[in-house]
């Protein structure tokens, strides 16, 4: 049963015929309806009618619209908009569009069944909206690509911030040199498009946050591989579980205290990861902090030795 409360079916004398077929179509799906033939005595007003019977109590008041209904005096007196508003606050006002008409004005912000060639599919509309049962299809599932997609963090774009944080977890901290990420492994794990990937690693290379290899065939890349530099944990330390600026001054103070060591000795004294030694020392060099020299031949460590410098000494006591 669609409600165990009445429909007051409204309509004019002259629409009887169709009227009462609707309401007996109506009733057949479950459905009742108040309708004047069977409820409403001679004479009487069914707006009237419905005020004094209950109409707080009703499924809707459903209004038949027609060329005859429209000119009588029955939608120009009783269902002005006054009385319509009244209605409306009571229970849902349902316009039925019987045949190609003027709107009345105290129905024309009303959405309307329309019944002029389909009169089944407009009773199951009615039904719907009185089970408030939507056309509107399902909310579907949130594109894949969408849902890798995070906020915006460090002044990056949601793209770069996106492909930042991927780039970033693709290398343990604790490893000594930074991994290599292929892209279509980027675009794969992220959903991205090639223009998507290409401007988010073009926004991190631009500031230093990563790099890439150019090479031939990579299209519709711009590039075959991209690795993380140091900057990109220090611009995303909010996503690790330890600080590298933190580390940057423990191994200045180790330089400052050794004055001239080697990795082994670094690592000794600072007790730091391979990892997080290598991308402190690189931070330190290119902010001539101390004077670092590179050597082949030097893995697990990013360098051969680091001096101290007055630089060094200066930073050390800040």
């Amino acid at each position: 049963m669609t409600s165990d409360k009445k429909v007051f079916l409204s309509h004019s004398h002259n629409d009887k015929e169709f009227a009462e077929r609707l309401a007996r179509e109506l009733i057949a799906q479950g459905q009742d309806v108040w309708f004047d033939k069977w409820d409403i005595q001679p004479g009487d007003s069914i707006v009237s009618k419905i005020f004094e019977e209950g109409l707080a109590n009703a499924a809707a008041f459903a209004i038949v619209l027609s060329k005859e209904s429209v000119r009588s005096s029955w939608v120009r007196e009783e269902l002005n908009v006054a009385t319509i508003r009244r209605i409306e606050d009571l229970v849902r006002v349902i316009p039925i569009l019987k045949e190609d008409v003027e709107i009345p004005t105290a129905l024309r912000a009303l959405h309307w069944v329309d019944m002029r060639t389909d009169f089944d599919n407009g009773v199951r509309s009615i039904l719907n909206v009185l089970a408030r049962v939507s056309d509107k299809p399902p909310l579907g599932e949130t594109p894949a690509h969408l849902k890798s997609i995070v906020e915006p963090v460090a002044g990056l774009s949601r793209l770069a911030s996106t492909v930042g944080l991927h780039l970033l977890r693709a290398t343990d901290v604790d490893e000594p040199f930074m991994r290599a990420v292929r892209n279509t492994d980027f675009a794969e794990a992220l959903h991205l498009t090639p223009t998507e990937l290409n401007d988010a690693v073009d926004e991190l290379e631009s500031q230093g946050l990563a790099e890439t290899n150019k090479e031939i065939g990579t299209h519709p890349y711009d590039f075959g591989f991209v690795e993380a530099t140091y900057l990109l944990f220090h611009a995303l330390s909010e996503f690790l579980e330890y600080s590298p600026s933190e580390d940057v001054k423990i191994v200045l103070n180790a330089i400052a205290a050794l004055k001239d060591a080697e990795g082994p000795e670094l690592e000794s004294h600072t007790q730091l990861s391979f990892g997080r030694l290598n991308r402190a020392v690189a931070y330190i060099k290119d902010h001539g902090y101390a004077k670092v020299l590179l050597a082949i031949g030097t893995a697990p460590y990013g360098f051969k030795n680091a001096s101290a410098t007055r630089e060094t000494r200066q930073a050390s006591l800040e």
